[in-house]
C-alpha cells in the first residue's frame, strides 16, 4: 500500500491525512517529534462526570477509547509527547518526564467531578518535570474566548505551544490522533511543519477551518 493523497496539504508543510494512523505510519517520512492526545483506552463518553450543564457533546464517545491504548508505535520517535499517559503508565518505558496541566489554575472550581488536572508523558531521559496554568473549565477559559469548542476533549493550542517550545528544534511534528487539529494549528503558528492524522472525516473537516484562519485568538 502506498501513501494515499492527503486529505488537506496547504503547501507549507502543514498536511492531514484521514485514515488509521497504523495505515499511515509506515509510509511516513521521518519526524523531529510526536505531540499527540490519544485514546486512552477508558471509554470516556463526555457528560459521564454528572456535569451539571450539559453541552453538544453530551453522551460523545471518543472513536477508539473502547481499547487498551498501545504506546509503543510512538516510542521509536526521536520525542514523543503522550497526553493522558497517567492511563497507560504500566505500558510506557522507565525514564521521560512528565507534564502536568493545570486546568484549574487557582480558582474555586477545584474538586468537581472532573480531574484537576491533565499528564503528558514525554520520552526520552530522565528530565524536570513541568506544570502549566492555564484556566479551561467549561465556560471559564484563559484563552480561546469566544471560539467554540469543536471536539469533546479538544486541548487549548496555548497547552500545545507550551508543549512545543521544549523543543524548539523540532520542526517536523507529528499528530497521529489529530483529533480537531490543535496540534496543527500550534504548529503552524510557530512556524513548524507537521502532519496530522485522524480517522473521522468530521474532525479532518473541523481542522482545515481552523487552519485556514490566519490568527486562532488565544
Amino acid at each position: 500500500m502506498s501513501l494515499p493523497k492527503p486529505y488537506y496539504d496547504d503547501g507549507n508543510g502543514i498536511v492531514i491525512y484521514n485514515s488509521d494512523c497504523r495505515l499511515i505510519l509506515p509510509h511516513l517520512e521521518p519526524v523531529d517529534l510526536v505531540l499527540t492526545d490519544p485514546p486512552y483506552g477508558i471509554g470516556y463518553v463526555h457528560g459521564a462526570e454528572n456535569i451539571p450543564n450539559a453541552t453538544k457533546f453530551q453522551g460523545v464517545a471518543v472513536h477508539g477509547d473502547d481499547k487498551p491504548f498501545d504506546p509503543s508505535p510512538w516510542l521509536q520517535f526521536p520525542v514523543s509527547i503522550m497526553w493522558g499517559a497517567n492511563h497507560y503508565a504500566n505500558r510506557l518505558p522507565g525514564g521521560g518526564r512528565w507534564l502536568v496541566w493545570d486546568k484549574r489554575a487557582g480558582t474555586k472550581t477545584y474538586g468537581k467531578d472532573m480531574s484537576d488536572v491533565e499528564l503528558a508523558w514525554i520520552s526520552g531521559p530522565r528530565r524536570a518535570d513541568r506544570l502549566f496554568a492555564h484556566l479551561w473549565d467549561g465556560f471559564l477559559k484563559d484563552s480561546e474566548n469566544g471560539v467554540d469548542r469543536v471536539h469533546p476533549t479538544q486541548k487549548p493550542v496555548a497547552l500545545m505551544h507550551w508543549c512545543l517550545s521544549f523543543y524548539p528544534d523540532a520542526q517536523t511534528i507529528l499528530d497521529p490522533f489529530m483529533g480537531s487539529g490543535t496540534t496543527l494549528r500550534a504548529a503552524k503558528d510557530l512556524g513548524r511543519k507537521c502532519i496530522g492524522i485522524e480517522i473521522e472525516e468530521k474532525y479532518c473537516e473541523i481542522a482545515v477551518r481552523r487552519l485556514q484562519q490566519e490568527v486562532l485568538p488565544l
